[in-house]
């Protein structure tokens, strides 16, 4: 499969993915009340990076490929900026997720193509998009039993 259709069919996945995925933890985090409302700015936090990207991936053909390089650039600060935070308020585990976030930028910073700066980018957004409807399916799964 060529790489362009790879990436148009991880975007794709993604901006459907966290849109739906969003909207089920607006309403279990609304639901559940009390604390759990304030997650919804670290989920808006997570998502905002892979979102950006999936949907001027979609929209390339309207917006040209100038804008999605800018794009990347933007999601790469997205992701790095919030996550310098985390070891303030998380201490080792904030650290380790600051260290990783702070690795992948930086590498995906350092590949020449921004062809392969897409695909990293979309890679690890669906790693997360997936890991995250495994925890919902889990959730729902135990919630009804």
């Amino acid at each position: 499969m060529k790489q362009q259709k790879l990436n148009f069919y991880l975007s794709l996945y993604q901006a459907v993915g966290f849109s739906l995925a969003s909207i089920v933890l607006t309403i279990l985090f609304i639901r559940e009340g009390g604390m759990a409302i304030l997650v919804l700015f670290f989920m808006a936090l997570l998502f905002l990076p892979f979102l950006l990207l999936s949907i001027s991936e979609l929209l390339k053909p309207l917006l040209g490929s100038q804008n999605l390089k800018l794009c990347i650039y933007l999601s790469l600060a997205f992701l790095v900026i919030p996550a310098l935070a985390l070891p303030i308020f998380f201490e080792l585990g904030g650290f380790l997720i600051a260290l990783f976030s702070l690795s992948f930028a930086g590498l995906v910073w350092l590949l020449k193509d921004w062809h392969h700066k897409l695909l990293a980018m979309n890679i690890l957004g669906g790693l997360v998009l997936s890991s995250i409807l495994l925890y919902l399916f889990w959730s729902i799964a135990h919630y009804m039993s």
